[in-house]
């Protein structure tokens, strides 16, 4: 007889998006963000979720992963909500006594990867922004030097701006390719660049090595 999966196993076979979906919330895959579905916040970007399946908001600060979802949710116990995943995965599922030792075992290690998780979230969250950020002062910029241009009443002014357009076309170049890899990267291509130095992930954006 095949072995019955882990909770954790079964949680693994649900999408997000699709047990969001389940438990009437309209997920976002783009953003992954959207009013929290816990404590009925309207804040449009307060509730976050990830590919892993853990989740947080940041007006409650409730967070967790699938099963905790699903609890606060459906207010049920730990197997109706591994009950309510594996119908949805379309497995069975049949629990088993464990100990205390393997339960805070299981809350520790779960508790190191929620925190590796959201420091990676939060890291990329700080980098979307900051490369908006640079790519907008760039476009700026360029649009400053170009009506600089078209008043100048000097071919030598116009020579200049022509110049310092040149000498920008790089840089909004580089913001350009680093918040389209923000926005269009997969996940785990994304938290290899969250985790990467300064150095690497400049490699990523110009050769595309985290896409």
């Amino acid at each position: 007889m095949p072995a019955t999966p882990s909770a954790r196993e079964i949680a693994a076979l649900v999408a997000m998006p699709r047990l969001l979906a389940s438990l009437g919330v309209e997920p976002n895959d783009r953003t992954r963000r959207g009013p929290c579905p816990v404590h009925g916040g309207k804040n449009p970007s307060a509730f976050s979720w990830t590919d892993s399946g853990l989740w947080r908001c940041h007006s409650c600060g409730r967070g967790g992963d699938r099963i905790a979802l699903i609890r606060a949710l459906r207010r049920c116990g730990f197997r109706e909500a591994v009950e309510f995943l594996a119908a949805l995965a379309g497995v069975e599922f049949r629990s088993r006594r464990v100990s205390l030792q393997e339960i805070a075992q299981t809350r520790r290690r779960r508790e190191r990867a929620e925190g590796a998780a959201w420091r990676i979230s939060d890291e990329i969250g700080r980098l979307r922004r900051y490369y908006t950020e640079g790519l907008h002062r760039a476009e700026r910029l360029q649009a400053q030097i170009g009506g600089e241009i078209l008043r100048a009443c000097t071919e030598a002014a116009r020579d200049c701006g022509w110049d310092r357009l040149a000498r920008l076309a790089p840089v909004c170049t580089f913001f350009l390719a680093a918040w389209n890899l923000m926005w269009d990267a997969k996940p785990d291509a994304l938290a290899r660049f969250a985790l990467a130095s300064p150095a690497a992930r400049r490699r990523f954006i110009l050769e595309g090595e985290a896409t």
